[in-house]
């Protein structure tokens, strides 16, 4: 099993096979953004895959293919994709293109389209209509089949070689409705679907070997149609190896106005069309005097670098060079892709660069734009490899190439100005080596005129000012085998720099947690952008080998509402090492790639108890947290005490015994941390319940039980007390239980050593049988103990509290000893007790006495630094009849021992004082007795600390190294311990105010335990 899975995943797109996607349009005339894998069938052969997409690996800018380093034969990387020799065959479908227009009108429409492309003189390309298609391709034999298959005609079928371009007329919109969807063949989706299509098929030479154009009939009433063969001019450049390209983008912006010449140089392979402009011409034409079907001269230069015809280089002149970043020194760095570079003519008459002369190249357009990282896969949904379109030689990843620049006028010289901007992300987003998620260029560069002659070849490298720089990172190089230990805070700042840059980082992690790593993609000025990398993230367990794409991955970037900001939700199955992969989803990295990062997660809590009353503080550690940083227990939010980027600590709320999830939410982006079943409330479901003291004498109905019922809680190891667990006490028949405050029934929590106790009184004669449980209200099957006491009544009965008590030897106390003189069960009142001392040395005071109303009599005895035990007899008059005995033991100093009972660790907020500190004295007996008389000393020093940082430790754990910078006081104290064994001390500040800490310690004999408290002040957002 994985050691960790992704808590949301995308669902992956089956494919295989070689076969290129078809390009193809959304409704609207935007390329769809999301691939549809669609299978065809026909006679004969095996299904074959076909992706109807917006070719996001394509090239564009120029050459829409470039050759990659797979699939295509060696030494081909870096080549644009092109049609042997130049030469395409077409071939029409035997029907007509509509129910108005004919087959032959159609011929005649396609070729005068082809003829816009054949007609550039300076390239190389001969099309040739060289027969029709075996078929009239229709709704007849192109269908969607039930299992999501399309059949079709072999002959046009990607792998129909022998037809190379197949021209689908789709007289109505059926064959259309089958490719791209139920109604996309309608005449109101004309502006997208007039005309749709594109290359399918490549040679591992680098060669184009099939393409399918469908011109749907429902938008061709009559011929001829600017509006239509504006489509088709445009797929057909596609058809022929042209990508989208980015030329006088203020056609379309109006930023700035544009002008005659620009509306002359607008290329027809601009990216995007908007849905108003119908016609066409009522967006390009300039008012009918540019025809905006005819290839301008970028266009013109681009299908002539594709295809150079002999006369092109003599003809025409080149710029070509490099962008550069620029180094710490201001020379140039790493190659800069995806700025376009635009050259236009220099006017002589008017010194003014013309928009009419004018091409553009994208740079980097031979390098490779998306290569896969090891976060994502380096395979697509059709299961081919990413590295197959685009060089991977770091000499071309800023290159552009401005050949076929053409000297109007007749002229053999000119100058040209170069400028460089930024490939739009809206207009042209399908233009470039990074499509379709463009990124801005980094720095500014001035405008350069370069001289140019026919036939010349001008090298101009252009190196952006003010550029981001490369840097090392702080943590150094890393590597998926060598990742860097993970920032102790959890958040951390980088760049993916240089190309290929990956980020690896690793951490121990527990099981049973979740986890959010959170990266948001900066520019160079550290804002955040989602114009620069495109984060995308990955976690592995460290001992994983390599498995890519990762187990936990985010397939895109920017999945979150917070602009430019990645995040991975990943669970942890098991406790082990794992490692975090940050990267470029295409596999880039440059010096403008910075991101800042964050992991959020809470690896364990101090202490792992909690108190079914609440306000146990718990330090929970781990990474990335903030101020703001919300914490939840269970359905229940925790009050913040004090927060760091590696420990938050809380107060928790009052709720019932049982296991509880602890949860850490990043307000701002729904980021968050759970840790399962982390922290147990009270009694756990394998804690065990034991009865540590319970045996008693018969009781007089009436009189208190001598003995307390006393009951132990431990951790499943037997060993360890458990604090604030749940203890119900029930009796049948009932009884008055004195933690009940004389009720029946009650819950009572257990102190710090898990004890919880309680004395009886009797209400009826017989057998009865007390029942402790543990939490029954959280546990179907609670653990339970019993004792039983017997209930007995005469005519005159004597009833002593507490009649055995333990003294510390040497104390000098007075302890008084209280007797209830009953008759059947009815107090007795009037009658008098006599006190008589039957062993060691006190003073009765007084030796005798009458009960009152309720049958009480009290005396108290003296006793003065006594070592041994004593004994007194209480009897009743007349004739002393009936008696008992209370009896006092000494306990030695070396048999003292300390329990803690409640507040030895406290952390609250300033403001409410502190919490009394309870500790129990007790011998070493087993179960130990409560001692009285012991003289126990509380010392401790009060001071105020730095930042308002907690200094107090929880369990093992320290929640922070911060010392008490300054020291205000010290104090000590002697509280003797009561009957019940029991010290109490009010902590005092000494009236100092604000943010203090004590620490001490209470002694008693050879015990000793320590108390840690502060406040601080309340948490701020």
């Amino acid at each position: 099993m994985s050691a960790l899975s992704l808590c949301v995943r995308a669902q992956k797109m089956p494919g295989r096979g070689h076969s290129c996607p078809l390009a193809c349009f959304s409704r609207r005339g935007r390329k769809l953004s999301l691939r549809l894998t669609l299978r065809f069938v026909y006679p004969g052969a095996a299904a074959l895959v076909l992706l109807l997409t917006s070719i996001p690996v394509a090239q564009a800018g120029g050459p829409r293919y470039i050759a990659g380093i797979s699939y295509f034969n060696q030494g081909t990387a870096g080549l644009p994709l092109t049609w042997a020799q130049g030469a395409v065959n077409y071939y029409t479908d035997l029907g007509s293109l509509s129910p108005t227009v004919s087959g032959p009108q159609g011929d005649a429409l396609v070729a005068d389209a082809f003829s816009q492309w054949t007609s550039i003189s300076t390239a190389a390309v001969t099309v040739t209509h060289a027969g029709q298609l075996a078929e009239d391709v229709s709704g007849t034999n192109v269908y969607r089949n039930s299992d999501g298959t399309i059949t079709m005609p072999t002959d046009i079928m990607p792998t129909a070689t022998g037809t190379p371009v197949g021209i689908v007329y789709d007289v109505d919109g059926t064959v259309t409705d089958a490719l791209l969807g139920q109604g996309a063949g309608d005449a109101s989706e004309c502006f997208g679907n007039a005309v749709f299509g594109g290359l399918d098929n490549f040679a591992t030479s680098a060669n184009f070997l099939h393409a399918l154009v469908v011109l749907n009939g429902n938008c061709v009433a009559q011929l001829p149609d600017p509006d239509v063969e504006y489509r088709l001019v445009r797929v057909l450049g596609q058809v022929l190896g042209l990508g989208w390209s980015q030329m006088n983008l203020n056609i379309q912006t109006h930023i700035p106005p544009p002008t005659a010449d620009d509306y002359a140089g607008f290329s027809i392979m601009h990216a995007t069309d908007l849905s108003n402009c119908v016609p066409i011409t009522l967006c390009y034409s300039n008012g009918g005097k540019v025809n905006p079907y005819l290839p301008k001269m970028d266009d013109q230069a681009a299908l002539s670098r594709l295809y150079p015809g002999s006369t092109f280089s003599a003809s025409t002149a080149r710029i070509h060079g490099n962008v550069y970043f620029a180094n710490a020194s201001g020379q140039p760095g790493q190659g800069m892709q995806g700025v376009n570079v635009v050259a236009r003519w220099i006017d002589p008459s008017t010194g003014l660069p013309s928009g009419a002369y004018a091409a553009s190249s994208v740079s980097g357009f031979l390098f490779a734009g998306n290569v896969g990282t090891t976060v994502t896969g380096y395979n697509d949904s059709s299961g081919q490899l990413f590295n197959r379109y685009g060089s991977n030689d770091s000499i071309l990843e800023g290159f552009f190439d401005l050949a076929g620049l053409q000297i109007p006028n007749g002229g053999s010289s000119a100058q040209y100005q170069l400028t460089v901007e930024s490939v739009d992300p809206f207009w042209s987003d399908t233009v470039g080596p990074y499509q379709p998620w463009q990124v801005l260029p980094s720095g500014s560069a001035q405008a350069v005129i370069v001289n140019v002659i026919l036939g010349g070849d001008v090298p101009q490298d252009i190196v952006m000012l003010g550029s981001a720089a490369q840097k090392p990172d702080w943590f150094g190089p890393t590597t998926y085998n060598s990742p860097a230990l993970l920032p102790l805070a959890g958040d951390w700042a980088a760049s993916l720099d240089p190309y290929a840059g990956l980020d690896y980082f690793w951490f121990s992690g527990q099981a049973n947690r979740t986890l959010s790593v959170l990266v948001t993609a900066l520019d160079q000025f550290s804002a955040p952008s989602e114009s620069k990398s495109q984060p995308v993230i990955g976690m592995w367990a460290l001992s994983d080998p390599g498995t890519f794409p990762a187990p936990a991955n985010t397939p895109s970037a920017f999945n979150s509402s917070i602009f430019g900001m990645t995040v991975l939700n990943a669970q942890l199955l098991q406790a082990t090492n794992f490692r975090v992969g940050i990267a470029d989803i295409r596999g880039d990295g440059r010096p403008d790639y910075r991101y800042h990062a964050r992991l959020l997660y809470g690896d364990h809590i101090t202490p792992a108890r909690a108190s079914v009353g609440g306000g146990t503080a718990l330090a929970i550690a781990g990474f990335g947290f903030q101020a703001n940083t919300v914490v939840t227990i269970g359905s229940g939010s925790a009050h913040p005490l004090a927060t760091s980027a590696n420990q938050i600590v809380v107060t928790a709320s009052a709720k019932a015994d049982g296991v509880q999830d602890i949860a850490l939410i990043d307000p701002p982006t729904s980021a968050s941390s759970i840790l399962s079943g982390v922290v147990t409330y009270g009694a756990g479901p394998n804690d065990i319940l034991r009865l540590i003291a319970g045996a008693n004498p018969g009781t007089p109905v009436g009189g208190q039980a001598p003995n307390p019922i006393r009951v132990q809680v431990l951790a499943s190891d037997g060993i360890t007390p458990v604090a604030g667990a749940s203890v119900f006490f029930t009796a049948t028949p009932a009884v008055a239980f004195a933690a009940c405050s004389g009720g029946g029934s009650c819950t009572v929590l257990t102190d710090q050593s898990g004890q919880a106790s309680t004395l009886v009184s009797v209400l009826t004669a017989g057998a009865i049988t007390i029942t402790a449980q543990l939490a029954p209200a959280s546990y179907k099957s609670p653990q339970q103990v019993q004792t039983t006491l017997l209930g007995t009544q005469t005519a005159l009965d004597l009833s002593l509290l507490s009649p055995n008590v333990w003294i510390a030897q040497g104390a000098t106390l007075n302890l008084t000893l209280t007797a209830r003189v009953l008759s059947n069960g009815i107090p007795i009142n009037g009658r008098t007790v006599n006190y008589y001392l039957i062993k060691g040395s006190a003073i009765l005071n007084p030796p005798s006495g009458k009960t009152n109303t309720s049958g009480y009599v009290s005396s108290t005895l003296q006793i003065s630094s006594r070592p041994g035990d004593v004994q007194v007899s209480v009897c009743v008059e007349p004739g002393d009849a009936p008696c008992s005995t209370f009896y006092g033991t000494a306990v030695p100093a070396s048999s003292l021992r300390l329990q803690a009972v409640a507040g030895d660790l406290q952390l609250v907020t300033v403001g409410p004082p502190f919490q009394p500190i309870t500790v129990r004295v007790t011998d070493t007996s087993v179960p130990p007795d409560p001692v009285h008389g012991v003289s126990v000393l509380f010392q401790s020093l009060l001071g105020r600390t730095n930042n308002n940082a907690p200094i107090v430790t929880g369990g093992d754990t320290i929640i922070t190294r911060d010392k008490m910078p300054i020291f205000l006081g010290m104090s000590q104290a002697s509280v003797i311990s009561d009957p019940n064994g029991l010290v109490t001390t009010q902590p005092s500040t000494g009236g100092f105010t604000g943010a203090l800490a004590i620490l001490g310690a209470v002694t008693a004999g050879s015990g000793s335990l320590p108390f840690q408290l502060q406040s601080l002040w309340p948490m701020t957002h």
